[in-house]
């Protein structure tokens, strides 16, 4: 199995800007209706939401009970007690829709709004039918934050991948030729000219190594990336999905720097779906079985035509379980995935895998994939994702961490 060996150096100093956990809280939450984030607000109290909620109440508690105007002559020196009681001495007080009235030390629903309030007055939220949505600039504040975060962390281990240069990525076919040199690829040989020097040679189609005609292979910059995110429901444990969506912005943000790249994300259980980057944290919902033989095809299919270098990363939690909506056993599972890596690797896809558990049967597959080299399979942790995905990227773009802070 590949490893990854990241060299650090002291000459970074990167700065987080001020972060927003309650945003983040809400983005990678699926439940966002109003109810539901008061019911988390009440529950919590390590939510941010919580915290936020609870000043707002202190200080609808400070603020003091509107005045009640008393028709003329009604006005007493002093209000008597129970001068707001109805002869059933349990009605709450209510008022002129009949609803109840009563300042309370819990938090309410007014109090959730209020915390939310400044994100969507600055364009980062919505509410929409009573539930909370992330705008795309909500979206893109998150990715940017997420970046900076993982920046930092790498500059606090000293930071920075500081490639010697530059290289190139991918490759085209240039429709000059040249004769075969050992090692060459058969897959970028001109088979018209391939024919015609052994029909020369021989006087029919016995080839012989000095037949063969080869494209030249022209090196390309433009790089045609992929994220595919396993939403079954394992993903919701430890955090699991919210890492891989935090970590599909912060790629997303990096990828799309460059105007000539281009990124496709893709979610996946026991369906397919092809959906925008800024979208992730709107569309995501978890539940269902794994098809990844399904989720790598559906990428492979729209990418087969583009050019430069493709890169896709794969994030699961589990072995596929699922094949053309029949649930079957892991071994043929497992084969039909091979058969899917290995087209991968006739086609020129750079297939990486990342695994966030490390059950036996992964392991098993992660080792078969790596003996017959069809592609590359990373073992991580929810909490360190971001970290490792992002030194893998910008190592094999050359790019050092200050360079993608600047």
């Amino acid at each position: 199995m590949n490893q990854i060996t990241i060299e650090y150096c002291n000459r970074c100093n990167l700065k987080v800007e001020n972060d927003s956990d309650l945003l983040r809280e809400i983005a990678y939450n699926e439940d966002r209706y109003l109810a539901d984030l008061l019911k988390r607000a009440q529950e919590d109290e390590d939510n941010s939401l919580h915290k936020e909620a609870t000043e707002q109440m202190k200080q609808r508690l400070k603020e003091p009970l509107p005045e009640i105007d008393l028709p003329e002559g009604e006005e007493d020196d002093e209000p008597t007690e129970g001068m707001f009681q109805t002869d059933d001495d349990d009605e709450e007080p209510s008022d002129e829709m009949g609803s109840p009235k009563q300042e309370t030390d819990e938090i309410n629903e007014d109090d959730v709004r209020k915390a939310l309030e400044e994100y969507a007055r600055n364009g980062e939220i919505s509410f929409q039918n009573g539930k909370v949505t992330v705008t795309p600039k909500g979206v893109k504040k998150l990715a940017a934050n997420a970046l900076e975060r993982i920046l930092k962390k790498l500059s606090q281990k000293g930071v920075g991948i500081h490639a010697a240069e530059k290289v190139g990525f991918g490759v085209d076919l240039s429709l000059h030729t040249r004769a075969y040199e050992l090692g060459d690829d058969y897959s970028s040989a001109n088979m018209e000219r391939t024919l015609l020097n052994t029909l020369s040679r021989a006087g029919d189609l016995r080839f012989e190594p000095e037949d063969f005609e080869m494209h030249e292979e022209i090196q390309q910059s433009k790089l045609c990336a992929g994220i595919i995110i396993d939403e079954s429901g394992s993903m919701r444990d430890a955090r699991k999905l919210s890492a891989a969506m935090e970590t599909a912005l912060v790629l997303s943000k990096l990828i799309q720097r460059e105007p000539e790249n281009t990124l496709k994300v893709f979610v996946f259980s026991d369906e397919v779906k092809q959906i925008e980057p800024w979208a992730i944290v709107n569309k995501v919902i978890s539940g269902g079985d794994t098809d990844i033989k399904a989720a790598l095809g559906a990428f492979r299919r729209t990418v087969r035509h583009e050019t430069g270098d493709k890169q896709v990363y794969l994030i699961t939690d589990t072995e596929p379980n699922l094949e053309e909506g029949m649930h079957i056993p892991f071994e043929k599972a497992a084969a039909g995935l091979l058969e899917e890596a290995s087209r991968y690797r006739q086609e020129k896809i750079g297939l990486n895998i990342i695994m966030l558990d490390e059950g036996p049967e992964l392991k098993e597959l992660a080792a078969t994939l790596a003996k017959r080299n069809l592609g590359r399979v990373f073992f991580t942790s929810p909490v360190n994702l971001g970290e490792v995905l992002v030194q893998d990227y910008l190592k094999s773009r050359g790019e050092s961490a200050s360079s993608a802070a600047s």
